[in-house]
């Protein structure tokens, strides 16, 4: 554990902690506007759970919020991303309470979306260091403010306190890859590039033949285009991660996964992106895209009444050649 903790010394020494400005964006005017209309219908989630994917990791799967995982040893415990409020981090806690009390050496942040680091706060008063690859670290403190706003029927819905909301930054990023070793055991920090967003983070547990994906695969479950600079890069990541050699795929949404999920989720979205592309293609507007565009063979997919956003997202992407939520301006 000694030697992580000079790693990481020598990472921040070098400059690899990335500051951003808290600027806002296109995005903060765009898909604040989409975001309403978008939190409403909807399947109903499944009760939240716990499932036990080897002796040592657990999945907390959040069919309401957000997906997380810990996995545990002798030595600590690490944690996947840490929910959408203090108070939902504050039952994940509980819920790794029941299965280990050694402390939280480290919290892995995969992507800037508030659902899956709002709860930082609880983690870091229990002594965790925080880690996240470069640009997702830029994002969260770039776009923090926009993350909350657009959070807050939920917030309301589950009556929770706002107040409670601080942001709590990575301690410690990286660029393409890092090896964190606890308890005899490792988990793989892998940045394949931009997928959904710029700094997704893979994480391989090699000795339980997992791969948690975040951001970028979500089962059956339409993601957000609103940051990703590229679907052709997202496809290709994908593609990539199916390749892994491991039993157990798991995303950011949605339940346990196969190689055969990952694989068509690369599939919908190059579909998607092909129909976008032929109706801009055509002159369409991207009104009149949002108006033909159905996708009806990925309709059981969650999140597809938001598909009107997700084409005007796409839009904004392929007609000005930015995403609408960039890392930088």
């Amino acid at each position: 554990m000694a030697t992580n903790w000079r790693w990481t010394a020598a990472l921040a020494a070098t400059g690899m902690l990335l500051a951003a400005g808290a600027a806002h964006s296109q995005y903060a005017t765009e898909l604040g506007k989409l975001a309403p209309e978008a939190l409403k219908g909807g399947a109903k989630p499944q009760p939240a759970q716990v499932k036990q994917i080897a002796p040592d990791l657990y999945f907390f799967w959040n069919d309401g919020s957000s997906n997380a995982m810990f996995m545990v040893t002798d030595e600590g415990v690490l944690v996947v991303d840490t929910q959408q409020h203090p108070a939902d981090a504050r039952r994940l806690l509980g819920l790794i309470r029941k299965v280990s009390d050694k402390p939280i050496k480290w919290v892995v942040v995969t992507h800037a979306h508030g659902d899956h680091y709002l709860g930082n706060p609880v983690f870091k008063a229990e002594g965790a260091t925080i880690v996240s690859q470069r640009d997702t670290r830029g994002m969260m403190s770039k776009y923090y403010k926009d993350e909350v706003q657009r959070r807050q029927d939920y917030f309301k819905r589950h009556n929770l306190d706002r107040g409670e909301l601080q942001m709590v930054l990575p301690d410690v990023t990286f660029d393409t890859r890092l090896v964190l070793h606890l308890g005899g055991r490792v988990a793989e920090l892998i940045h394949l590039g931009p997928g959904q967003n710029p700094g997704d983070t893979l994480i391989h547990f090699p000795h339980a033949r997992t791969l948690f994906l975040g951001g970028p695969f979500s089962r059956q479950n339409w993601s957000n285009y609103s940051f990703t600079p590229s679907v052709e890069n997202w496809v290709a990541l994908l593609r990539r991660a199916a390749a892994f050699d491991v039993d157990t795929f798991i995303g950011g949404h949605g339940d346990v996964a196969t190689r055969e999920d990952v694989l068509e989720y690369a599939q919908m979205n190059e579909e998607f992106l092909k129909a976008v592309s032929a109706g801009i293609a055509e002159g369409k507007s991207r009104d009149e895209l949002a108006d033909t565009i159905r996708m009806p063979q990925y309709s059981h997919y969650r999140n597809y009444h938001r598909l009107r956003g997700w084409v005007y997202a796409l839009h904004y992407l392929l007609t000005t050649g930015k995403p609408m939520a960039p890392l930088a301006n």
